[in-house]
């Protein structure tokens, strides 16, 4: 019986180790499959010149279903069609344009000039940063801050950064990529669009940033002229 027993026992521990073998070739071989597909980025540029490296996974409908990029949650994400210029699929490396020309809604553009809007729209997000309006908006925070001390002091910065949407955009040469955009109105237009949202909330912030270091320096300032 023992021997009967230990035969069982061998038999019963080469399943095992086999089953074992299997599974993990079977763990092996979908890690990889899992690791290519989510090597498969599709690049989906949006109409506010945003780039977005995700996985789509549903083009059905009026929505794009998207995945992030190497996401180990793998939440989805809705994007609406009318917020999407267009698409490049990894798999096939072509472009799925979504954007419709259409005079009766915001889309205005023809499909080349909209994409040139999008070029001025990047540009000017990564080479426009307005600095003499924040450090002007800083100089009058501060400067308001540190005389008023309360919130009144808010007034000055605030009314500049509201005048700051009213300014012409200068174009920064350095940051055209493309020169040829340079006579572009399309490209003029969505660079515009960019740094003027850029120079007003940029002014607004630092105008903030300099009223509360002006309030705190108040009573210093206070107590050094009494």
């Amino acid at each position: 019986m023992c021997h009967k027993a230990y035969i069982n026992y061998l038999r019963a521990m080469r399943t095992s180790i086999i089953a074992c073998f299997f599974m993990f070739v079977s763990v092996v071989v979908l890690g990889q499959a899992t690791s290519s597909a989510m090597a498969t980025v599709d690049t989906v540029l949006l109409n506010n010149g945003k780039i977005l490296a995700v996985q789509v996974i549903d083009t059905i409908g009026e929505n794009v279903t998207v995945v992030k990029a190497n996401s180990r949650k793998h939440k989805k994400i809705e994007i609406e069609k009318e917020a999407i210029f267009s698409i490049r699929f990894a798999s096939t490396g072509k472009e799925e344009i979504y954007y419709i020309y259409d005079t009766l809604t915001e889309h205005d553009y023809s499909v080349p000039d909209a994409r040139k809007f999008i070029e001025g729209e990047q540009d000017a997000q990564h080479g426009y940063h307005a600095v003499g309006a924040s450090l002007a908006s800083f100089l009058i925070g501060f400067t308001a801050g540190a005389y008023f001390g309360d919130i009144i002091s808010l007034g000055p910065p605030f009314l500049f950064s509201g005048v700051m949407t009213y300014p012409r955009i200068k174009v920064r040469h350095k940051s055209v990529r493309n020169k040829a955009n340079g006579t572009s109105d399309p490209y003029l237009y969505g660079y515009d669009s960019t740094a003027r949202r850029k120079r007003t909330l940029h002014s607004f912030l630092w105008g903030g940033l300099g009223v509360i270091l002006g309030i705190i320096a108040n009573p210093i300032i206070l107590n050094n002229t009494n």
